[in-house]
């Protein structure tokens, strides 16, 4: 089994990687990397890779099913480098934190799923991890290999960055793209024409506080963002078209949402960009009883587009890093908590 000091130098080397979402040689790149720290010590299988498309890969241990790691690559984007305090891809370590894009999402639970793999193998024990791409922009990667994989694991730790407590669940994600459909005319005679903006404007945005909302108790409540909005080509041009698009976070199945979209205006289309469930699990799995309990988190991870693949296995989100921490600029990672991931992985391995 390697040790940490070994783990530390995969986990610098992969954060210097550019896997930015998109980039799928970068992220290519990284996966071989986890692949080969992985296959460092006898007794883990590289089972399944991805020959074309986004990449992915299944590491396995054993021959029963045992706990699975669901992990993924990718990373958000820097960035205006010039705005962080240190190069963004560094991984410099100082005073016990390890400095970079990608250290808490999610490459330090990545690396740590891939140490408890090695303990598995020492062990005797049985236990997988998965890899996948592009989950900051849709989960695709996961979606890509789910109709490859029939995995029956004892237990699915996704290693997203929870403070090492563990949440049994998040809210899907619903995105919508409404496109409303207008009249060009001169910008001097608006009274010809059909303004799109002002459609969507008054159909649309005027009218969000109307959109159905649900909520759970464990998973709390749905809501709704505009993210984008667009629209004409020159401002003495009454636009002939505009679009917005809709994050919403769902408890529930999107077609409440989709529905009340449809019906706005017979000049607004409805286009569903992404649809993926909750996920929930109703308790603390007895494998993990004892841990710090955490509420729902509020990001959506790879489990939603893979829960097909799972069978009944509970699913949690535990893994080491502040949430606080995501995406954020000058991301960084206490490299206490990314130990303490690691010993409670090894430990649920050996069980």
């Amino acid at each position: 089994m390697t040790n940490e000091s070994e783990a530390l130098e995969a986990l610098r080397a992969l954060v210097r990687l550019d896997t930015t979402s998109g980039r799928l040689e970068g992220q290519a790149q990284g996966q071989s990397l986890a692949i080969e720290y992985a296959m460092s010590i006898d007794g883990v299988r590289l089972t399944k890779r991805s020959t074309d498309g986004r990449p992915w890969a299944l590491l396995e241990v054993g021959t029963e099913p045992g706990v699975l790691f669901v992990c993924h690559m990718d990373t958000v984007p820097v960035g205006q480098p010039e705005t962080w305090d240190r190069e963004p891809r560094s991984a410099d370590v100082e005073d016990g934190v390890l400095y970079g894009r990608g250290a808490v999402d999610m490459k330090a639970g990545l690396i740590a799923a891939l140490y408890a793999l090695h303990r598995a193998a020492d062990q005797g024990t049985s236990a997988s991890v998965l890899l996948t791409s592009d989950e900051e922009i849709g989960c695709r990667g996961a979606a890509d290999c789910a109709a490859d994989l029939e995995l029956s694991p004892s237990l699915v730790i996704v290693p997203e960055a929870t403070n090492n407590s563990v949440s049994l669940g998040h809210r899907g994600a619903n995105w919508l793209k409404l496109t409303a459909h207008g009249k060009a005319a001169h910008g001097s005679a608006p009274n010809r024409g059909s303004n799109a903006i002002q459609l969507l404007s008054s159909r649309a945005i005027a009218r969000l506080s109307e959109l159905p909302l649900s909520s759970e108790v464990y998973l709390g409540d749905e809501t709704v963002n505009l993210g984008l909005i667009s629209g004409g080509i020159a401002t003495n041009i009454v636009p002939d078209s505009a679009f917005l698009t809709l994050d919403i976070r769902t408890v529930a199945d999107g077609r409440n949402a989709v529905e009340w979209a449809s019906g706005l205006d017979p000049d607004i289309d409805v286009e569903v960009l992404l649809d993926l469930p909750a996920v929930r699990t109703e308790s603390v799995p007895q494998m993990l009883e004892g841990q710090t309990a955490a509420p729902a988190v509020s990001y959506f991870t790879d489990a939603s587009a893979l829960q097909s693949s799972f069978g009944e296995a509970p699913v949690v989100i535990w893994g080491p890093g502040d949430p606080v921490q995501m995406h954020a600029l000058n991301e960084h990672l206490e490299l206490e908590s990314w130990s303490q991931a690691m010993r409670n992985f090894a430990d649920v391995v050996s069980q």
